[in-house]
């Protein structure tokens, strides 16, 4: 059994410890990030465009889109398990869901029948990799961008910290995003006591350890593939 360390927001880190909880580990929650809703304007983001469907990355804007299209029957094409979940509780009838990586959202588009040309209504957070929009672009689909949700860091007094972490350093540490991964690192130099010896770092994905300087970057475990099922294997 491993100590594990979850730095998302508190409502995706309680799923992430039962996840861990259920494969044996012992989860630690510390969230240095939480996600606040961005009141952007859907008409300025849609301009004339006719949609075809529309496109997720993140559970977190599944609110905003079902708000302005309750029950749209037109496909919602999704990152992730969760997100496509979360689009299915939230009553859309087609949900789609392409399998890890943002990278697989133009073929499914396609496997979709939308057809090159048509237009998809992206309902996004504010940080982006752009891995979505280049699928998209190469498989010849537009889209529109509307910006519904940011993440934003939060601090966290060495009070809270030590309380997580009475029982010694974490084994390991999931690093699920960039902005996790920067934090984790403002943490350990802040607090390096507190962190050693180095637990091991797990990250979702390449870009995910590209946050992290050298020798840290080099020490991260990344896995294989950018789903947590994956990266909970590199726990052994």
């Amino acid at each position: 059994m491993a100590r594990v360390l979850i730095l998302r927001e508190a409502a995706e880190a309680e799923k992430t410890a039962r996840e861990l909880s259920l494969a044996g580990h012992q989860p630690l929650m510390l969230p240095l990030e939480r996600s606040v809703d961005i009141d952007a304007p859907l008409q300025e983001a849609l301009g004339d465009a006719a949609i075809a469907g529309f496109a997720l990355t993140s559970a977190r804007a599944v609110p905003a889109l079902a708000g302005a299209f309750p029950a749209d029957r037109r496909p919602v094409l999704c990152v992730g398990r969760g997100t496509a979940e979360a689009a299915g509780a939230a009553g859309f009838p087609d949900v789609r869901t392409a399998r890890g990586a943002a990278s697989g959202m133009g073929r499914l588009a396609i496997e979709t029948g939308i057809t090159p040309g048509a237009i998809l209504l992206y309902a996004a957070g504010r940080r982006r990799t752009g891995t979505l929009e280049r699928a998209l672009d190469a498989a010849a689909i537009g889209y529109r961008i509307w910006e519904v949700y940011d993440i934003v860091p939060v601090t966290l007094s060495a009070g809270m910290v030590r309380s997580v972490l009475m029982g010694g350093p974490p084994d390991a540490v999931l690093l699920l995003s960039a902005g996790q991964a920067e934090g984790y690192l403002r943490l350990a130099q802040e607090m390096p006591d507190l962190f050693t010896p180095q637990p091991r770092l797990l990250a979702l994905s390449e870009r995910v350890a590209a946050a992290l300087p050298q020798p840290w970057r080099a020490a991260t475990l990344i896995s294989r593939e950018p789903t947590l099922a994956s990266l909970f294997e590199r726990l052994g």
